[in-house]
């Protein structure tokens, strides 16, 4: 009698924790639509900036959508990450690619998984994604090359600093560039190029190692704001005056702030802003709404200048 009244007991409970388990499933689900962003290292202001956009955006909306908002620590991270979310259970990734080549083919994978993909920022080598929200980085390459080649009158010597040389938004920012310098100004010479990354550290770095091989540098082209200041940095370590001028990208607080000055020796930023980030989850929640929209959608690059930084302060960094 006993072990039958055990036995039953145990039965119960176990029916018990299944109609637990079941309800669990249903409420953790509860028909919200699942999201998951994945973002390269915050280790620039830039990137900084787009995660909290991100996240703000990212907690609206909660009865309908459920987010994961995940940095990787490298690129060799962000794949695996990828890897994992293909597997979770996602109605759509977002993915703003640290690489751009080393993620196409996790990116592929997902779309042909029958999941969306949204490529936000940097763009892969593939046209297999759901939509693409990003900054116009030829254009921004072809108004750095207007505005340098404006202030330079169409002669003079000049080094490049890019960013992670090869990867797909290098080489849109840095054919924008050549393409409009060879076509419109065949008179400024590229002496040297380096590889600035995205930081003030590499571009510092670069530019160090290249003073010292060049004594007549007119300008630097940088591909990025934080590489500009570096660059900027060891310029006036190494008290250069040939140098008139560096250029950047993106719309650093640093970079506005000196134009704000009026020093000279920051010329322009080639800017779009890390608010993209939440104008993408925004995108994303229409989406799976059901709204229509453009596989491809490119924020325009601004040329920033001490002339107008002021009415874009607000978008800094």
């Amino acid at each position: 009698m006993k072990k039958t009244l055990l036995l039953a007991l145990v039965l119960l409970l176990v029916v018990s924790g299944m109609g637990l388990f079941a309800a669990g499933q249903t409420e953790s689900a509860e028909g919200k639509m699942r999201v998951a962003v994945s973002l390269p290292p915050a280790n620039n202001a830039w990137q900084a900036r787009l995660l909290d956009t991100v996240l703000a955006e990212t907690a609206k909306d909660t009865d309908e959508f459920e987010f994961t908002v995940k940095n990787a620590v490298d690129d060799a991270d962000q794949y695996n990450m990828l890897q994992t979310f293909k597997d979770g259970g996602y109605d759509m990734i977002i993915v703003l690619p640290g690489n751009g080549t080393l993620m196409t083919p996790i990116c592929e994978e997902i779309y042909d998984a029958g999941i969306k993909v949204m490529v936000l920022d940097r763009p892969i080598e593939s046209s297999k994604y759901t939509v693409l929200l990003a900054g116009d980085n030829y254009g921004a390459g072809v108004n750095g090359a207007k505005y340098l080649g404006a202030r330079l009158g169409g002669k003079g010597q000049i080094a490049v600093l890019r960013s992670y040389v090869g990867i797909p938004i290098d080489l849109e920012r840095y054919n924008g560039f050549m393409n409009t310098l060879k076509k419109e100004y065949p008179g400024i010479k590229v002496l040297v190029e380096g590889d600035g990354e995205f930081n003030q550290e590499a571009g510092l770095k670069a530019m160090s190692n290249i003073l010292p091989a060049y004594p007549k540098i007119d300008a630097v082209f940088c591909q990025d704001d934080e590489t500009a200041i570096g660059a900027l940095t060891a310029i006036e370590s190494a008290k250069r005056t040939d140098i008139q001028f560096v250029t950047g990208m993106g719309g650093a607080k640093n970079a506005y702030d000196r134009m704000t000055a009026k020093d000279p020796r920051y010329g322009a930023s080639m800017s779009y802003f890390p608010s993209m980030g939440g104008d993408g989850v925004r995108l994303a929640k229409e989406i799976l709404r059901g709204a229509t929209f453009k596989k491809d959608n490119l924020s325009p690059s601004y040329i920033v200048t001490s002339e107008n930084v002021a009415q874009y302060m607000k978008e800094a960094y």
